[in-house]
């Protein structure tokens, strides 16, 4: 289930992460659900990543992810990490600030990327406050 080429760009990674924000804006979460493989350990459901999202905060059920966001006492952090081969499939991660109802937050999806025969996997490891 490769998501990006292997020679996906740390830019071509923010850009898929952007996408899965825009299936989050749109509340379409069991589309965003099937954007990304999922770290098994968390047991996440497209109804848990909408718990979580309208739970953040002021717990408001018409807050919402939105692609864009002003910054507040922070900025959206969108951030690629990778790191040397080490025999693992594991190659990076991503790291993105997400913004609720148009402001930036600390609310973080974590993303593991792993490398495959097949290209570059995205698996969502996380969501919550950094």
């Amino acid at each position: 289930m490769a998501h990006l080429p292997a020679s996906a760009s740390d830019e071509d990674l923010i850009h898929f992460a952007d996408e899965w924000a825009s299936l989050l804006e749109a509340e379409d979460y069991a589309a965003a659900f099937a954007f990304t493989a999922h770290e098994p350990s968390m047991s996440w459901t497209p109804e848990l990543i909408r718990e979580v999202i309208k739970s953040y905060g002021e717990c408001s059920a018409s807050q919402k992810v939105t692609l864009h966001g002003k910054p507040t006492d922070i900025s959206q952090r969108k951030e690629v990490s990778r790191w040397h081969e080490d025999g693992s499939s594991g190659m990076g991660e991503i790291w993105y600030d997400l913004n609720i109802d148009g402001h930036a937050s600390d609310l973080t999806a974590t993303f593991h990327v792993e490398q495959g025969a097949d290209g570059l996997t995205v698996r969502l490891n996380d969501i919550h406050v950094m």
